[in-house]
């Protein structure tokens, strides 16, 4: 299985994340969490333009996160499901038909670049207000190039437009972890059973 988690920064996926290996290991499931960009050269690239050490164009940063998405999927991505690891994504192409859409890109054009990588079996967007998100980050990292508010309420109006996808489905973040952890694991489990 390959479930990916979303949202903007603040919105809790990397707790749920951990949430949810928990409750699939302690069910016997293999799993491991992958998060992008990674830290590989072409990772390490949209790392500096995160956070201001260099500029490029919203095509550009597509492109980096593609060759970057590539590198993963053939040395992590794939091997683990082949091998029937749970791979838990924190962030995975969904980002970039959400961040790279909010930059002006065209939503299909982006999903046509991502063709080799495999097709999440759910993909979670944890939901919630942008100044709520940035409470949460500020004193948790340094506000990086996207985290400024007009630009978030850009991503998150693309993560919303992305439910007419039907493996998408949209959760309200602003409950406790508990709370938001009940609905994860009835919706994984749904696509676990069925």
């Amino acid at each position: 299985m390959l479930i990916d988690l979303e949202g903007i920064d603040g919105c809790g996926k990397s707790t749920q994340t951990k949430l949810l290996q928990k409750k699939l290991e302690e069910l016997g499931e293999t799993t491991v969490i992958l998060k992008e960009p990674t830290n590989e050269p072409h990772g390490q690239k949209l790392w500096d333009v995160l956070h201001g050490k260099r500029k490029a164009t919203n095509e550009e940063i597509l492109g980096f996160f593609l060759l970057d998405r590539k590198q993963h999927v053939d040395e992590k991505i794939q091997p683990a499901l082949d091998n029937g690891t749970v791979v838990l994504m924190d962030r995975y192409y969904y980002s970039s038909m959400a961040y790279q859409v909010a930059g002006g890109l065209d939503v299909d054009y982006v999903r046509n670049k991502h063709d080799f990588a495999p097709t999440p079996d759910i993909v979670l967007i944890f939901d919630l207000p942008v100044s709520t998100a940035l409470e949460r980050v500020r004193g948790h990292s340094e506000a990086d190039e996207f985290e400024k508010e007009e630009h978030l309420e850009k991503v998150r109006t693309a993560y919303l437009n992305l439910k007419v996808d039907p493996i998408v489905r949209i959760i309200d973040a602003t409950r406790n972890p508990k709370e938001i952890f009940d609905e994860v694991w009835n919706l994984v489990s749904e696509v676990r059973n069925g």
